[in-house]
């Protein structure tokens, strides 16, 4: 079956994509800290980095339409909280809401936060999207081990993300047998129960194939180490890259605290 994959555009050969892949981890990692740290509410400390990633975004020729798809798909747990700042946050009203024996009022440092944190989520979604887009995902991994990131983490994420798909065919299978016995008719309550029993087959059927997989792994000798090409060892651009991204980020959270205070 097939799927997209999220190092789909990692084969490119534009100047993003010949950069090291540590380097390119490091500038990331500069980003999403330098997003983070600052204010909730410093729409304009952050425009730096958004500027940064346009230009970065321009170079790997990402699609456009793929990565705007990309970020709506993982937006909606920020979204969902920043609706709620509006209506929570202490503020200046702007209009207020009678429902009932309660009124509702949408402040404006509630909007402002908000809008703060979908910004700041926005960067930080934007950083790991190019980094994944412009890097093959072994090339992640091994970049995460030269930057001492525990083994058995990495290891981890490798089985991660080499399995998901596995399930994620064992789920449409699953599914595609229930539809052909039923066709999706029938009663609310034995539909719910139908898609109860595809989850219980399919934790027994990723608990078997794991078990399965572990001993045919053990059987081969593996020692908990991936192996893979030798990597290569960073040139001027990529420790340019790597540090400049360092201490832009620390120039960034520096003004946000002259700034801002």
């Amino acid at each position: 079956m097939h799927h997209e994959m999220l190092d789909h555009f990692a084969a490119g050969e534009t100047a993003a994509h010949r950069l090291d892949p540590a380097a390119k981890m490091v500038a990331t990692l500069a980003i999403v800290l330098a997003a983070s740290i600052t204010g909730r509410d410093h729409l304009l400390t952050l425009l730096p980095l958004a500027v940064a990633l346009a230009t970065y975004h321009i170079i790997s020729r990402v699609p456009v339409r793929y990565a705007v798809k990309r970020l709506l798909i993982v937006s909606p747990p920020a979204v969902a909280v920043a609706v709620l700042f509006p209506f929570l946050e202490a503020g200046r009203p702007l209009w207020s809401v009678a429902l009932g024996g309660w009124t509702i009022e949408v402040t404006d440092a509630g909007l402002l936060r908000a809008a703060g944190l979908c910004a700041k989520f926005v960067v930080a979604a934007w950083a790991a999207l190019l980094l994944l887009s412009t890097t093959r995902f072994q090339d992640v991994l091994q970049a995460l081990e030269r930057l001492r990131v525990p083994r058995p983490m990495v290891v981890q994420l490798a089985f991660l993300y080499r399995y998901l798909w596995v399930m994620s065919d064992e789920s449409m299978r699953l599914r595609m047998a229930r539809a052909v016995r039923d066709g999706g008719a029938g009663p609310w309550r034995l539909r719910m129960a139908s898609r109860t029993g595809i989850v219980s087959v399919l934790f027994l059927r990723t608990y078997d194939r794991a078990e399965r997989i572990y001993w045919a792994m053990a059987a081969r000798g593996f020692d908990g180490t991936l192996h893979g090409p030798a990597p290569r060892r960073m040139g001027p651009a990529d420790r340019l890259l790597a540090i400049g991204s360092l201490a832009a980020a620390a120039a960034i959270i520096a003004c946000d605290k002259l700034i801002y205070g």
